[in-house]
């Protein structure tokens, strides 16, 4: 009997220095878990998941871009088409059925447009092929198309009811077609 009561003695005196310690432990406890919880983990998750998205979905392009930067930029999110970009008088050359030069890939949009223009264009997939080019010729002043190589390696410019297609739906039909994949050049 004496073993249970030094135990039964010993209980409540461990037990109310539990109490003690524990609403100590307690106050001090929550408001540091919830400065820390509720907003650094809100913000972070937030941050990262916007930019990702619009990156994939558009292609900006301003003035201070590169051409060849812009173009490989293209043809990563269109891997079966590509964009020529050409000064405005090329237009003409093509009518005359002459052959154009593509405009060097180091410069940059400002260096080559019309002086009088300027602003900025955003690229989608639901963009039609002509409405890009149109964009190409108000925005910047210059001749812009898109074209393909077939599997042959033969180069083209749309043209005519291709112009009317979305630049996601050419890709996918240029790729259905075996078109050649990442000739951006």
């Amino acid at each position: 009997m004496a073993l249970t009561k030094k135990t039964a003695v010993k209980k409540p005196a461990a037990k109310s220095a539990a109490k003690k310690a524990a609403p100590a432990k307690k106050t001090a406890a929550k408001p540091a878990a919830k400065k820390t919880t509720t907003k650094p983990a809100a913000k972070p998750v937030a941050k990262k998941a916007a930019p990702a998205k619009t990156a994939t979905t558009e292609i900006s392009v301003t003035g201070n871009k590169k051409i060849g930067t812009l173009q490989k930029e293209f043809n990563k999110k269109f891997p079966y088409i590509r964009l020529g970009i050409f000064y405005s008088y090329a237009r003409q050359a093509v009518a005359k059925g002459e052959s154009i030069t593509n405009i060097d890939p180091d410069k940059t949009l400002a260096s080559v447009r019309r002086a009088d223009s300027g602003g900025d264009i955003s690229i989608s997939g639901n963009k039609k092929i002509k409405s890009l080019e149109q964009e190409f010729d108000k925005v910047f002043g210059l001749y812009a198309q898109v074209c393909y190589t077939t599997a042959e390696g033969k180069r083209y410019y749309t043209s005519g009811s291709n112009d009317e297609k979305t630049l996601a739906s050419f890709n996918a039909e240029c790729e259905k077609n075996s078109c050649k994949k990442g000739v951006w050049k």
